[in-house]
């Protein structure tokens, strides 16, 4: 079960910078900020704003215990707002109401580096650093053996600067404060910041602090659709006390993914005056995640969008990686953008007000992911297949956890789709063209992507790739699960094949194929003999008459 006070109290937590002067500090906390995506304070600044005076002339006119004086109200101010990146003076822990503010409500890295180092940076700028004067080596010797004990008595982690960049410095202190939070949360490292994912029962209930943590103070315009919103509408507003909520629930179903409903929403959100600093909020499933991803994503453009998944497909796979788009007549997501969210809050409780076969066809993505990269979850998968469609807790939660890990350990590697996130596409050629053929609605998404997988399945068997024991075992989950791997009645090749000339996956004239080598492991195939494909789909629509 979830901690949600655990949680609460990690992500409310700054990240607070000690270390001597010429360690970094300054440099490496701003980028660390930009890459948490929180605001940055300096204590030394706060100083100087207090004082209308620089370091330098504070020490020189009122001495020492005087700028210690501005600097435990510059702390105490710094603490006192939302969570940020705090880099601290090097003397900042020479009073224990300083060391007491740092340990209770900071998450603090001591950084590090030789004295040889430390005194080549600032010998040229003693000037600014009153203490460092008469001798920079002499005296960051003298500091360091003052303070080393100090740092080291209230430091949650340790890094030596001198041998690195400040970005390598901020990515590994990024690196390991992911590591230190609640193991419901998963990290996706995106190309402009990273997002938690966090999958777990109650964690709806974290909203207005995770909002706090990310620093998202503006106004929460919640879109949902008309089935989920009067389920779960006012517990989201519930869940965010003292914050302005605006909400809007779009009708049900594959075709609000549309140019036109985007337009309704935009003429929502600017009729009610929708700023820059504040956030979408997407509570529901793919298709809610799509659109209002892709309404956030646009409007004034960019504001802050927040997932919360409902389905299955939406907790493991649609609501991460920052995808948004919406239909065309001619295909599927064809129109869409890169937009990676603030946070992707996943509560498991939502599952059990979805529609069984909601509920059943988003775990053909969770199996998807077993077979593409990670035997292990495929395997607990075939083990424990009924007890999670029985929503077994704290069971539940953790494979969908697992199969979340997945999507995020690759779109962490592969942003953008350039190689690596196609193996995610695994099932969905066919599967796409087969919603296309059969008209969108007649089968739930993870339908198409279960017999997709399964004719991909047979192609790369035909291939080589694949053994048949692995086939069966991959048909036989999905039958397990309630998923279908037939073709349905009616279909011709021509009708199926159609689509696929349109699918993104489609790349200098020719499709790209996602396969199968065993399970646990998919490749990028790019020449499928058409005749083949042809003919495995020839023998499945055969077979479902």
């Amino acid at each position: 079960m979830l901690d949600k006070h655990l949680l609460q109290r990690r992500y409310q937590r700054h990240i607070a910078l000690i270390g001597l002067s010429g360690t970094g500090k300054t440099s490496a906390g701003r980028l660390l900020a930009q890459q948490l995506g929180r605001p940055f304070v300096d204590t030394d600044v706060l100083v100087e704003q207090a004082a209308g005076r620089s370091i330098a002339e504070i020490f020189s006119s009122d001495g020492e215990e005087a700028f210690r004086d501005l600097e435990a109200a510059a702390l105490t101010r710094a603490i006192a707002g939302e969570p940020a990146v705090i880099a601290t003076g090097g003397g900042i822990v020479l009073r224990e109401d300083n060391r007491r503010l740092l340990r209770d409500s900071c998450w603090t890295v001591w950084l590090k580096a030789a004295l040889e180092y430390l005194a080549r940076r600032v010998e040229s700028d003693t000037s600014e650093r009153p203490l460092l004067r008469g001798g920079a080596a002499a005296r960051l010797a003298a500091l360091l053996a003052e303070r080393e004990p100090l740092y080291a008595a209230i430091a949650d982690w340790s890094i030596a600067t001198d041998q690195l960049s400040p970005e390598e410095v901020s990515t590994a202190v990024a690196r390991c404060w992911r590591e230190q939070q609640a193991p419901e949360s998963l990290w996706v490292t995106a190309g402009n910041g990273c997002y938690p994912v966090i999958v777990a029962a109650g964690a709806l209930d974290l909203l207005s602090s995770m909002l706090d943590s990310l620093g998202i103070s503006g106004r929460c315009w919640l879109i949902s659709d008309d089935q989920l919103g009067p389920l779960y509408t006012e517990q989201v507003v519930a869940a965010l006390p003292g914050r302005r909520v605006s909400s809007f629930a779009v009708p049900s179903g594959e075709q609000s993914k549309s140019l036109e409903q985007v337009s309704v929403l935009y003429d929502w959100l600017l009729a009610g005056g929708v700023e820059r600093g504040d956030v979408v909020l997407a509570l529901g499933g793919g298709v809610v995640g799509d659109l209002a991803g892709f309404v956030a994503s646009t409007i004034l453009r960019g504001i802050a969008l927040v997932q919360l998944p409902t389905t299955t497909l939406a907790m493991i796979d649609s609501s991460i990686g920052g995808k948004t788009g919406v239909n065309h007549p001619r295909g599927k997501n064809l129109i869409g953008t890169f937009y990676p969210p603030r946070l992707v809050l996943a509560d498991t409780r939502t599952l059990r007000t979805l529609p069984p076969r909601e509920y059943v066809a988003g775990l053909a993505e969770g199996i998807k992911h077993g077979i593409i990269a990670d035997a292990g979850l495929f395997a607990d998968l075939e083990d424990s297949i009924q007890a999670l469609l029985r929503l077994e807790e704290p069971l539940t939660s953790n494979l969908l956890r697992r199969a979340a890990a997945v999507k995020v350990d690759i779109v962490s590697a592969d942003e953008r789709e350039s190689h690596r996130r196609m193996v995610l596409n695994y099932g969905h050629t066919l599967g796409h063209a087969l919603e296309v053929a059969a008209g969108y609605g007649t089968l739930l998404h993870g339908e198409a992507i279960s017999i997709g997988m399964e004719l991909a399945g047979r192609i790369a068997l035909r291939l080589g790739l694949f053994s048949q024991a692995e086939l069966e075992r991959q048909r036989a989950l999905l039958r397990s699960a309630g998923l279908p791997t037939r073709l349905p009645a009616g279909l011709t090749a021509d009708v199926l094949l159609a689509p696929v000339g349109l699918d993104k996956k489609r790349q200098g004239g020719s499709v790209r194929w996602v396969l199968p080598e065993r399970i646990g492991s998919a490749v990028v195939v790019d020449h499928v003999p058409l005749d083949l494909v042809r003919e495995i789909v020839a023998e499945a629509i055969e077979e479902s008459r």
